[in-house]
């Protein structure tokens, strides 16, 4: 299993695209994200228009290893048509590369959500308007995946903890678990990193980058939004309640449960990624950080609730 060896450069991909020719076009380095290049693009020299600036992305190498990129973006356009994110405006190949328009706005933190009512209360509504909204044609199976994943490491070469391994049997008791009154399956981002929130300046929140989304369990989004983070359990509480319209303990232990599933899954992704990715960043200590945070959960006392009510 390979990752993508050919990785375009941003003067690249702007002289593939058409529109551009013949304009000033200029970019710089955008931060964000820890599995592609970002580029902010700026262009000008167009007659009557104003300079207008996009936000260019290149997939980071070997991320082809966990994404399908043209399954990624159907779920971009399905998304955009819920009017959750900005609509895909060009794609370049190879990568594919893409442009959306740049939101001018601010781009949310772990510690600018938690305790933010208002952050909050904007980010469960978007969810609900795509999970209800939103179709995507591939289906997202958590405990498959990390199924999958863990293959995946073995067959990349990619270590995998002792503290990662043990976590594995809690994980089927979850799983045994879930399949209790299961719910259907909807358009679900399955990646609710602040970083893929943005609030632009008239207030409207958008979410960005579909690369793990799919039709899975509406609770795994809400799971792994809380896991990423640092609310209170009142905060937590309140996500629940204002998705489902009110309070359901039986959805929150569910809520709650795919806390620790996000967290295996991601685990074992850093190990891959702590292997196969180019990019210069720590994924082995961004993996090692929710492996803790999962036994943390997993030693609480209201685990075992969690279970029986799920």
């Amino acid at each position: 299993m390979t990752g993508t060896t050919t990785t375009l450069t941003p003067d690249e991909v702007v002289a593939q695209i058409a529109d551009w020719q013949g304009c000033q076009v200029s970019w710089e380095v955008l931060g964000g994200g820890i599995t592609n290049l970002n580029y902010l693009v700026s262009v000008a020299g167009r007659p009557g228009k104003p300079v207008t600036r996009y936000v260019l992305r290149i997939p980071g190498q070997g991320t082809d290893v966990f994404i399908d990129r043209e399954r990624e973006l159907a779920n971009h356009v399905a998304a955009a048509a819920a009017g959750v994110t900005p609509p895909l405006l060009h794609r370049v190949e190879p990568g594919p590369c893409t442009v959306v328009p740049f939101i001018d706005g601010v781009t949310l933190h772990p510690d600018t959500i938690a305790g933010n009512p208002d952050h909050l209360d904007k980010i469960v509504r978007a969810v609900r308007t795509y999970h209800d909204g939103a179709v995507f044609a591939n289906e997202i199976h958590v405990f498959q995946m990390i199924r999958d994943y863990t293959k995946m490491a073995d067959e990349v070469g990619a270590t995998l903890p002792p503290e990662l391994q043990h976590m594995f049997p809690v994980g089927d008791a979850i799983e045994l678990a879930m399949a209790r009154d299961m719910p259907a399956p909807v358009a679900c981002h399955c990646d609710l990193l602040s970083e893929n929130f943005i609030v632009a300046r008239d207030g409207r929140l958008w979410v960005i980058d579909w690369e793990y989304g799919g039709m899975a369990d509406p609770y795994f989004d809400l799971g792994d939004f809380c896991v990423e983070h640092p609310l209170s359990a009142a905060e937590e509480r309140a996500i629940l309640t204002t998705y489902c319209g009110g309070w359901d303990e039986h959805r929150y232990s569910r809520m709650m449960l795919y806390k620790l599933v996000a967290d295996h899954w991601w685990s074992i992704w850093a190990m891959i990624q702590h292997k196969v990715s180019a990019l210069d960043f720590d994924f082995h200590a961004y993996g090692m950080n929710r492996i803790e945070r999962f036994w943390r959960n997993a030693r609480t006392p209201a685990f075992k609730g969690w279970l029986e009510r799920v």
